[in-house]
């Protein structure tokens, strides 16, 4: 598929996520009735997640654990908004021989979107914690020659680090820091296991592999500004575009306004991602996402101003 043909299945998978959920269930009744009432009754009561096969809106399969990604297997794509738009973004900015980094790519759906995109001479790198979440990540990418997926924490140091494991409803709250979710309602039953794993630092990573990644997308839970911290090197000197999720002052973004600062620091300027894919520079993400009601958003920096 070409670019317009990409951008054109996207939009079915907005348009899907946008009818009430009768008109889903009547789109793909097998495929609903099975998430749904997994989700609703089998894993509420066993806690137990269901592998599936599914096909993304950019015609590669992907394995799922269900019911996270719930999204996926029923519209072939992320369907949060937010999510939507940085999918867009990648389709205007990805192109033929670039590189690609995912950090925090839970089960690949950015990774194998982007391997599509960077083509064959292309490269895309992958980073999940989980070691839970990386056997998909591993199955989803294995066989794709211009993707290397590791089962590492991306941080400030190389070491050894203390990370919580999600049950699988919640698995892409997995993070190093437990303490934003404490006050969740959903907390008290789904709590994490703490396991240790391994972290490595991007600049060390990126000299080894003497690679030049034109994007970064980040989404760490609260590990945002370890992850800035161990690629100042290569930010100083090149001019790659990082695509972060940020959350709002409510659910806690000290690490995202710590992140935020070291990039600004570095001559970054912040941009949201508009419907089309587009950026437009704002200059207060907080104030951007209390004057739109957003929880998060997917927040683009770029060293050029008119970065669109």
């Amino acid at each position: 598929m070409n670019k317009i043909e990409l951008i054109q299945q996207l939009d079915k998978v907005e348009k899907i996520a946008s009818v009430s959920r009768f008109k889903r269930m009547l789109m793909h009744p097998f495929k609903y009735f099975n998430s749904i009432i997994f989700r609703e009754v089998i894993y509420k009561r066993k806690k137990v997640s269901k592998k599936v096969l599914s096909k993304t809106f950019f015609d590669t399969n992907m394995h799922l654990l269900l019911p996270s990604s719930t999204d996926i297997y029923l519209t072939g794509g992320k369907s949060h908004d937010s999510e939507i738009r940085l999918a867009k973004f990648l389709i205007n900015n990805l192109k033929n021989d670039d590189s690609f980094v995912d950090v925090g790519a839970h089960y690949g759906y950015f990774t194998l979107l982007g391997s599509k995109l960077v083509g064959n001479n292309g490269k895309v790198y992958s980073f999940e914690a989980s070691p839970t979440t990386y056997r998909i990540l591993n199955e989803n990418t294995h066989q794709k020659s211009n993707i290397n997926a590791f089962n590492l924490a991306v941080s400030d140091e190389v070491s050894t680090l203390k990370f919580h494991e999600f049950p699988n409803l919640y698995s892409e709250y997995n993070t190093l820091d437990i303490n934003q979710f404490k006050n969740k309602t959903w907390f008290s039953e789904y709590k994490p296991k703490e396991i240790i794993i391994k972290s490595i630092t991007l600049d060390n990573f990126l000299h080894n592999k003497k690679v030049c990644p034109k994007i970064f997308k980040i989404d760490v839970e609260g590990a945002e500004n370890k992850v800035i911290n161990g690629l100042r090197d290569y930010l100083t000197e090149n001019s790659p575009f990082i695509a972060m999720e940020y959350l709002s002052e409510e659910r806690g973004n000290e690490e995202h306004q710590k992140a935020e600062s070291k990039l600004n620091s570095l001559g970054y300027f912040s941009f949201v991602i508009d419907k089309s894919g587009n950026l437009r520079k704002i200059d207060f993400i907080s104030k951007y996402l209390q004057e739109n009601n957003l929880e998060s958003d997917n927040i683009v920096f770029s060293k050029k101003v008119n970065a669109s």
